[in-house]
């Protein structure tokens, strides 16, 4: 008996053996789970099996972070040491042993950013995207040009991404942006490439942009760029649809967008005079941690179909300067806007200011404070001038101080209303997108306090077509808050097919 199940054992270990799984798949499928991993870690599978050993090579996206070797630095103690370092030969990938001098880590980040050369001559196809984080004496050293010359015209990229990082931020001081973009006129105008992405640069010039007739996004992340040098740039590109600007200095007071065919706008952590958005075409627009009178906010966007207002970035920014008590308030934003401060004798001094902004809106994410009379009160006529809203997310900031809250003046507010501002929701006519298109809304941070009560208890009776209610409670929340939300579940519901989600904090 022993016997048969050691024969037994033995038979499936065979089987599985002479029936890999990962062996059997065809190239294609090997190449496509290999592209999703660093270019060196790709590199390194080939001593995995012969099966892989040059999979690698015909990977179509290839991600150069040199960050990874960093772990293969020796203590601070050890002033020499071997370690294993990857190797590009003409057909393998080896590890092989080599002496280096902690006392200066960039001479090994720079050296291993030296075999980027010998890795995209071995590559054999050509790449949809590319990834190169690397040192400032690349770019002083006409790497960066060579790179990107080489790879819209051998290799066709579709999406090039640039760091510019020399690591110095862990080991010594670091300047706040990088280094000049100074490249050759046209350079970008590759038949190929639609994405572009430059991290730490700094943009004195339009003229590597020019004739970039295919390109569609530009992502700028920490970047020294005028606003008449974005506005040019946006220019030259006569079918961007994609813009991101994150976190650039002073040089850039204004953000200008006259294309005809900029889809998606996208900034954030910036210091503006303005924005100017005269884009018929803009269908998404984006604004994180924005600081600028809310007054020189012009949009003309009448197929606008995604906005989103808030106070926190999204992105890491060490350098952020737009902290939250700095920044514009949201409702100041949405008050514009909605032309709520609007005299009724007003006539619109910019013939391509947009009336009713919010008319086609389909997906809206503000940050309010739902216990603010005057802020409920914004969100009432934002929701009035929504027309066919299907997903509102809110979320719940405190937006002053109690001091600042008991010395606030709410008379203007108040002559407004008829009638309790308890009653705000209950009194008010009922929206058009609550009655017949609001499907799905979240709400975050909410503590049960009796302002934040009434907007939702208003949805589960009035909102005749909700699928999906979330409501996010805070950290602070209190038992009271606790049990008033749980009162919401009782309620009666307009909508035969809404679920209502509580969720704790994150």
């Amino acid at each position: 008996m022993i016997l048969h199940q050691s024969s037994r054992k033995e038979s499936n270990c065979e089987t599985m053996a002479t029936d890999d799984f990962i062996s059997n798949l065809p190239d294609e499928v090997l190449a496509t789970i290999i592209s999703g991993l660093p270019a060196i870690e790709a590199i390194r599978t080939t001593i995995l099996s012969k099966r892989l050993k040059d999979v690698w090579r015909n990977v179509f996206r290839l991600d150069f972070d040199p960050k990874g070797v960093k772990k293969l630095f020796p203590a601070p103690n050890q002033r020499r040491s071997t370690v294993p370092v990857i190797q590009f030969g003409s057909n393998v990938c080896h590890d092989e042993g080599d002496d280096i001098d902690d006392t200066d880590p960039r001479e090994e980040i720079s050296r291993v950013v030296k075999n980027i050369d010998n890795v995209l001559l071995s590559h054999e196809r050509n790449l949809i995207s590319c990834r190169i984080v690397h040192l400032s004496n690349s770019y002083r050293s006409g790497d960066v040009e060579k790179w990107i010359k080489y790879l819209t015209s051998e290799k066709k990229v579709q999406e090039l991404a640039f760091l510019c990082d020399d690591f110095q931020h862990e080991f010594y001081p670091v300047s706040l942006f990088g280094w000049g973009l100074n490249l050759p006129s046209g350079i970008f105008s590759c038949r190929t490439l639609q994405s572009l992405e430059f991290t730490n640069y700094d943009i004195p010039f339009h003229r590597p942009f020019h004739h970039c007739h295919n390109l569609k996004t530009l992502k700028l992340y920490y970047c020294d760029i005028s606003s008449e040098t974005l506005e040019a740039i946006v220019s030259s590109c006569d079918f961007m649809e994609h813009l991101s600007v994150c976190s650039s200095t002073s040089s850039l007071k204004q953000v200008r967008i006259f294309s005809q065919t900029v889809k998606t706008v996208e900034l954030e952590s910036l210091d503006l005079e303005g924005i100017y958005l005269p884009t018929q075409s803009l269908g998404a627009l984006v604004l994180h941690s924005m600081k600028f009178p809310a007054k020189s906010l012009v949009i003309h966007a009448p197929n606008l179909r995604v906005f989103t207002a808030t106070r926190k970035p999204i992105t890491k920014n060490p350098y952020n300067f737009t902290r939250p008590s700095k920044q514009t308030k949201i409702a100041e934003i949405l008050e514009y806007c909605t032309h709520l401060l609007t005299p009724l004798n007003y006539k619109a001094s910019d013939s391509m200011e947009d009336p009713n902004l919010f008319k086609n809106l389909r997906e809206l994410t503000i940050d309010l404070d739902l216990n603010d009379r005057r802020e409920m009160l914004i969100l009432c006529i934002v929701l009035q001038r929504c027309l066919s809203l299907h997903q509102l997310e809110i979320n719940i900031e405190e937006s002053r101080s109690d001091i600042e809250e008991a010395t606030r003046d709410y008379s203007s507010v108040n002559s407004r209303l008829p009638y309790p501002e308890t009653k705000l929701w209950e009194q008010r006519e009922l929206c058009d997108c609550i009655t017949f298109t609001l499907r799905q809304v979240s709400i975050k941070g909410f503590t049960g306090k009796d302002g934040e009560m009434e907007f939702p208890r208003h949805l589960i009776t009035k909102c005749a077509k909700l699928e999906r209610l979330e409501i996010w409670c805070n950290h602070d929340w209190s038992s009271e808050g606790g049990k008033a939300t749980l009162g919401l579940l009782s309620l009666p519901r307009s909508s035969i097919d809404v679920s209502i989600l509580l969720k704790p904090p994150p």
